[in-house]
């Protein structure tokens, strides 16, 4: 953490951004297969073999991604939240984690198809939105940053 202890490291900001690239290019990857990736076995027209290993990488980078919330939260969330900066795009982001997390233990646990229909709906168009989230939130603190040098600068006597 770097500045005030709200901007991330360049190592865990890198590691940050391949667990979240990793848990959107799975589960894009699996949806495709799923959706059109139907090959020909012996028995007739089946799924992808690859199917079930997206799965469980796709399972794995969302651990990854619960324990990077977990862990960001005191030291980058909760100073931002104190400091009054980046709330609308931070509680967007961790609104639709925690969304994503809901709806995948519902696609996991869920007896009720009906509940997983809804679910797995829900889990994909708020997953395919995800990057934008990602980079709004991003791209706010940035501007947040250089508002905030600009007002510094300004305010030192020259």
């Amino acid at each position: 953490m770097s500045g005030i202890g709200l901007r991330l490291s360049p190592r865990l900001r890198r590691f940050t951004y391949a667990v979240l690239a990793v848990v959107f290019a799975s589960g894009v990857a699996w949806w495709v297969l799923a959706r059109w990736g139907e090959v020909e076995t012996e028995f007739g027209p089946g799924p992808h073999p690859l199917l079930p290993w997206l799965l469980r990488l796709h399972g794995a980078a969302a651990m990854l991604t619960l324990f990077l919330v977990g862990y960001l939260a005191p030291i980058h969330a909760l100073r931002a939240w104190r400091v009054r900066l980046n709330r609308n795009s931070g509680v967007g982001l961790v609104a639709a984690l925690a969304v994503l997390t809901l709806t995948g233990w519902l696609l996991y646990y869920s007896g009720s198809e009906r509940l997983r229909e809804l679910a797995s709906s829900s889990h994909l168009w708020l997953g395919l939105a995800l990057p934008a989230f990602v980079f709004v939130h991003v791209w706010r603190g940035r501007v947040a940053r250089r508002r905030q040098g600009r007002m510094r600068r300004s305010s030192t006597p020259h």
